[in-house]
Order: structure tokens, then C-alpha cells, then sequence
């Protein structure tokens, strides 16, 4: 869950006490074995709710005639807009007694919290007074005295499988999964119509660079600038490769920069997309570069081949979740220490960005650009093949 480090202070020295005493309150009631109505909290950033898909899915399928309601941030709403698996929506900004005091006039059934760490979401489900109340046993975090039922976090696994683990533990089938993402035709026509417009053609790769990983004030997952530069030239020199540099509306300097100095024209869409118009230009990429974060899922999700960058953050629990998909990573022995994810292990050095980031080199991160460039090169001739003999017989 990305928040401020006041924030994280409060919700774990005020959190972990008022978790101890609510439990002295908390009566387990009568649950109920085919829900009505399901409430899903997850107030945290992109990537975690795009990684949350198959469960929510899953859940979904098992109970059809279930009124299911997401309750989340405005970025995960916008994400979730076109989603099937959800009836209702719920837009988070703070908490309050407003809040607080409509949730339970919804008498929600069930309410599942797909958080991880944070105490807030489990005070929200425990708030609903759902007779069944689902979440996360983490270690060290306190939060699960307020759930009737939980599923331990399991460090080192992927986080789609940490959330698949709780729609196991309701007895739905976990057999599903892939990501999924829901862009409309307009986003995908105001996508090309840019495109169109910066000179950006359909015949030659088309490679997007997500320098940014996560907020702006916190970049110590981010590659440093000057190796995206090299291997944009690079990229350019070798694949005639066309460049494009993405980001939220507050990372656009970074995404200039970069631009500025590569040797060829960048293509800079940074601050221009929302998250499904986002996913829409993924899509129509040849392929994605990116640090660990929301976006990175976002591509994966759309099927583009994607090269995430990890440092600090555990590879395994939260890298890319495709078979198209490669990983280049520091090399270090402190290297990673975020599982959860505020768990930083060293001070970030005066450009912000961690000591583990800078070991990555740009061949590195080249040369997977190279295996995956070359896989969709083998791929796009063996289609040509195949409907040139479809055309000969």
C-alpha cells in the first residue's frame, strides 16, 4: 500500500495496539456459506489490485448471483471500470464515520480484505460487522485478530498465488490464472490516433520505457536515467527501435530528461494517460521495459512481452506475472529486502534511487530485450509461414 511515512507510522503504532484490543471485542458470529452480498477492500497501489484479478475472478464464478462491491482507491476504480466480476463500486479517499457508517447499513455478508500489511483495510472490514471477515495473516503485522477467518502471507511466493490462497480458503476453484485488463475501443483509438499523430509507425518495434517505479517522492526502486538513455540508444542503433517514455502526470520530468538526452527522437506520453488508455498503448507495444511497479503489472496483464527491473523488491513474490515476460536484477546480498514493501534495507543515495540499481547494467537489461525481440521475431515467421502454405495448398 503506497502512504506517507506519517501514515505508516500512525497505522502501525496506533494500528498494532487497537488490532490487540479490538479482538478483546470481536465475537465470531454464524457465517454464511453462499453470500448475498461480498465487499472487497483494497485501498493499496495498481499493481496489487491487477495481481488480485484471478482471485477476485474466482470468487466471482463461485458465487454468480452474489452483489459484489469493490471497495478502493479512485486509480484502481478507474482500472476496475469496465470489470465484470464487480456490481458496485466504492471510491476511498479517508476514512471517517461517513464511511464507516455506510458500510454497515450494507450489511455485507462477507468482506474480504486484500491487503497485506496495512492495519486501516482490516479496521474497515472489521467496521462492516460482516459475520465472515477474511484477510491476511502476516507476519508481524497484527491485523488478522480482526478477521474470523485468514490465510497465511507467504513470503517469497507470487502475490497472485498469496491472493488465490484466499478465495482457496472459500472453497472456489483456483484454476484461472491469467491478468486481465478491460480497455474500451476509445482508448485503444485515442491511443493510435497519438500515436499517428508523434510519427510513431506501425511497421517498425515499438518500445516503451517506464522509467518511474512507484511514487515520485519515493523512487528507490527506479533504474537511474542515464541507463535508460544508453539503452534507448542502444535499442534505436540495433532494432530501429521507436521509443516511447510513460508515467503519471507527476513524473513527467523524469521522462523529459530522459528524452532530452537520448541521441534519437523519444517519444514522451508521460502525464497524457489515464490507466486504461495506458494499458491500451501496452498493448500495441512490442514490448515493455519497466521498474517494479503497478505499470509493470499493466503490461504483463495486456499479453506485451515486459522486462522488469528489480532491486529491492523480492522478484519472485512480485515480478511480472507472464511466461512472455523476463527479469533483470541486482546482484548483490542484501538484495531484495521489500517483501510487503516499506521494508528498505539501506538509505537511498542523493539521486533517490537504491545502491542495488545502480549494479544493474544496461547489457544486462539489453540483452533480455534481445531474447524477447527475437521470440517475436521467430513467432511473427513462423505465423508467415504457416499462412503462406495456407495459401500455396
Amino acid at each position: 500500500m503506497q502512504s506517507t511515512r506519517l501514515q505508516q507510522h500512525l497505522d502501525r503504532y496506533l494500528g498494532i495496539p487497537l488490532c490487540v484490543l479490538l479482538r478483546l471485542f470481536s465475537k465470531r458470529s454464524p457465517t454464511t456459506p453462499s453470500p448475498k452480498k461480498i465487499l472487497f477492500i483494497q485501498l493499496s497501489a495498481l499493481g496489487d489490485t491487477i495481481l488480485a484479478i484471478p482471485t477476485i475472478r474466482a470468487i466471482r464464478h463461485a458465487f454468480p448471483d452474489a452483489d459484489i462491491t469493490m471497495l478502493a482507491s479512485p486509480t484502481n476504480l478507474n482500472y476496475l471500470s469496465a470489470c465484470p466480476y464487480i456490481d458496485r463500486r466504492i471510491s476511498f479517499d479517508k476514512p471517517g464515520w461517513g464511511l464507516i457508517s455506510m458500510l454497515r447499513r450494507e450489511a455485507f455478508d462477507w468482506a474480504i480484505d486484500l491487503e497485506h500489511w496495512p492495519r486501516l483495510s482490516a479496521f474497515l472490514a472489521y467496521a462492516t460487522g460482516a459475520p465472515m471477515r477474511v484477510g491476511f495473516l502476516t507476519k508481524g503485522q497484527y491485523r488478522h485478530f480482526l478477521f474470523t477467518e485468514t490465510v497465511p502471507h507467504i513470503q517469497g511466493r507470487h502475490e497472485v498465488r498469496n491472493f488465490l490462497s484466499l478465495a482457496a480458503e472459500l472453497n472456489c476453484s483456483v484454476e484461472e490464472l491469467g491478468l486481465e485488463v478491460w480497455w474500451r475501443e476509445k482508448e485503444r483509438a485515442w491511443v493510435r490516433e497519438m500515436l499517428a499523430e508523434a510519427g510513431i509507425s506501425r511497421e517498425k518495434p515499438l518500445i516503451v520505457l517506464h522509467p518511474e517505479a512507484g511514487r515520485r517522492s519515493e523512487p528507490r526502486r527506479r533504474w537511474p536515467q542515464g541507463r535508460y538513455v544508453a539503452l534507448a540508444n542502444a535499442l534505436v542503433a540495433r532494432y530501429g527501435a521507436q521509443i516511447v517514455l510513460t508515467g503519471a502526470p507527476d513524473e513527467v520530468a523524469v521522462s523529459e530528461e530522459i528524452a532530452e538526452r537520448t541521441k534519437h527522437r523519444a517519444v514522451v506520453f508521460a502525464g497524457r494517460t489515464d490507466v486504461n488508455q495506458l494499458a491500451a498503448l501496452f498493448a500495441d507495444a512490442t514490448l515493455v521495459v519497466s521498474g517494479n511497479c503497478g505499470p509493470m503489472h499493466l503490461a504483463a496483464a495486456t499479453g506485451t512481452p515486459v522486462i522488469g527491473l528489480h532491486g529491492p523488491t523480492n522478484f519472485a513474490q512480485w515480478g511480472p506475472w507472464r511466461r512472455n515476460a523476463s527479469i533483470a536484477r541486482a546482484r548483490i546480498p542484501c538484495s531484495p529486502c521489500l517483501n510487503l514493501g516499506f521494508e528498505y534495507g539501506c538509505q537511498a543515495l542523493p539521486d533517490g534511487t537504491s545502491p542495488c540499481m545502480h549494479t544493474i547494467a544496461v547489457a544486462t537489461v539489453l540483452q533480455e530485450c534481445e531474447r524477447l525481440l527475437e521470440a517475436i521475431g521467430s513467432q511473427q515467421s513462423a505465423v508467415s509461414s504457416r499462412q503462406s502454405a495456407r495459401g500455396c495448398s
